[in-house]
């Protein structure tokens, strides 16, 4: 019975001390927080991304979601810097007001590169012309959040560019 009472004690001292000495995984995203950076949100407080691209959303348009999800963490791994000149996004812009643009003022999911896009959300063939001046996202779907043209994968809805003052 001592034996018993000393397990029981040593076990709920560990209950008390295992907090303090892991870390705590909830309390910051894994890229961590940086509460002195530029607030870059939408919508209710939803991250979102200013301007980027996937290489795998750009260059494999026709790629299919498969059961494992392999093709949305591939748009999100292949993430990288918007490679468009101001002269394209100009030209991207034109065209764009000669469309009946799917448009939100603000966006109510996570507007990042490989982000899921909700089914609810009104998307719209991208015009061949805008996938002529960005050379890719053939195929693809997009829509307007206040001034970012973004660009969705056909198969999986994964946001695969968010191209900034498009509209």
């Amino acid at each position: 019975m001592i034996v018993g009472a000393a397990s029981a004690s040593v076990l709920f001292v560990a209950l008390l001390v295992w907090p303090l000495l892991t870390n705590n995984q909830l309390s910051n995203p894994p890229t961590g927080a940086n509460p002195s950076a530029p607030d870059t949100t939408v919508g209710r407080a939803v991250p979102a991304q200013q301007a980027a691209e996937s290489a795998v959303g750009k260059n494999d348009p026709a790629g299919q979601e498969d059961a494992s999800g392999g093709r949305a963490r591939a748009i999100k791994k292949s993430s990288r810097d918007i490679s468009l000149r101001p002269e394209q996004i100009a030209e991207i812009k034109s065209v764009l007001k000669e469309q009946d643009n799917p448009s939100l003022p603000q966006a109510e999911f996570e507007m990042m590169i490989g982000a899921a896009v909700p089914r609810q959300v009104s998307l719209q063939d991208l015009p061949p012309k805008v996938t002529e001046i960005a050379q890719g996202y053939w195929g693809d779907q997009y829509m307007t959040v206040q001034d970012k043209l973004v660009i969705v994968d056909q198969h999986s809805r994964r946001v695969v560019a968010i191209i900034p003052g498009a509209r």
